[in-house]
């Protein structure tokens, strides 16, 4: 591949995380009035099952485009598995149980703080198993992030408590399973991991659900409550469908660190949708991340750019030693 490639799929994919950043920052913004007053547990298992609808036709069309390409090999379908467990099920029960429960004890900030040092595993998990490039500008990256952060919480003391530690358990599971599926992402196509992730995902969470005599409070959900999960699984619809596309093409390092991005506009919406006094800490911290994402995007330049595989197309690379 030329340095010519190599550019134009660094652009791509950063464009392509920039826009699941945009998506994540309002899906926690809509999902914190979503799950209001429902099972947390049924909630989540509907909407990954309504994704793992809407991935099947973009699976389907992306697959039209490699009429040719050789069938998933076993080790294929192992790893698709496993993240739809380590991504797709297991850390979302943890995450919005956790969140519910922290909430409760006065520790949301801090659950929350603990869910935004994501990019922090997934960049170390990066440097070990998929042996990334270790840069310092991304060390600068990572301690702007941090802080910026920190201001945009707020953050003055922490609260340990059970849901917050189920939080950071979801934020290390999702870390892990971000960094699997960039591997992964080297012989199969970013539409098929995507399926792969919500679809193993829901069947997971559908066999919990009925194992823990759940499935009664799917009934009881409201007609607005129906709603707010269509909205829910539409929003991350699209977080699956940019973001494999985008880490298909770019470091785990810097793709997570531009999803950091989605906590100032989270933020910014609670200012502009809900009126929220504008307070110096939380817009300094927006500055500041701003700050940190640049960083580790001029750090890893181009040389941030993993191969390039298209939505539809996987291309066979040498496995990692």
């Amino acid at each position: 591949m030329n340095a010519g490639s190599s550019r134009r799929g660094f652009r791509i994919g950063l464009a392509l995380v920039l826009t699941t950043a945009l998506v994540s920052g309002v899906s926690t913004f809509v999902n914190v009035y979503a799950v209001s007053g429902t099972n947390s547990d049924a909630f989540v298992t509907v909407r990954n099952l309504a994704v793992a609808g809407m991935l099947v036709p973009i699976a389907l069309a992306a697959a039209r485009f490699r009429p040719n390409s050789p069938p998933l090999r076993r080790v294929d379908w192992i790893r698709l598995a496993a993240i739809g467990l380590i991504g797709g099920a297991i850390p979302f029960l943890l995450f919005f149980r956790g969140v519910e429960l922290a909430a409760a004890a006065g520790g949301a900030t801090t659950a929350s703080f603990f869910y935004r040092t994501l990019f922090l595993f997934a960049t170390v998990f990066a440097w070990f198993f998929l042996k990334e490039r270790f840069r310092w500008g991304v060390v600068l990256g990572a301690v702007l992030l941090l802080a910026g952060c920190y201001l945009l919480l707020s953050l003055t003391s922490v609260v340990l408590t059970d849901g917050t530690l189920y939080v950071l358990a979801a934020t290390v599971m999702w870390a892990g399973e971000y960094t699997l599926s960039k591997r992964t992402l080297r012989d199969v196509p970013s539409s098929t991991v995507g399926l792969g992730r919500m679809g193993f995902g829901a069947m997971f969470l559908s066999a919990y659900l009925l194992v823990t005599a759940q499935w009664g409070d799917v009934g009881r959900f409201t007609g607005s409550q129906w709603e707010w999960v269509a909205l829910s699984a539409a929003l991350l619809t699209a977080f699956v469908a940019t973001w494999y596309a985008g880490l298909a093409r770019v470091d785990v390092s810097v793709g997570t660190a531009v999803l950091v991005l989605g906590y100032p506009v989270t933020w910014l919406l609670s200012v502009g949708v809900l009126q929220e006094r504008v307070v110096w800490a939380p817009a300094l911290g927006t500055v500041v991340i701003a700050a940190g994402v640049v960083a580790v995007i001029l750090s890893s330049g181009r040389s941030g750019a993993s191969r390039p595989v298209p939505w539809g197309r996987a291309e066979p690379v040498p496995p990692v030693p």
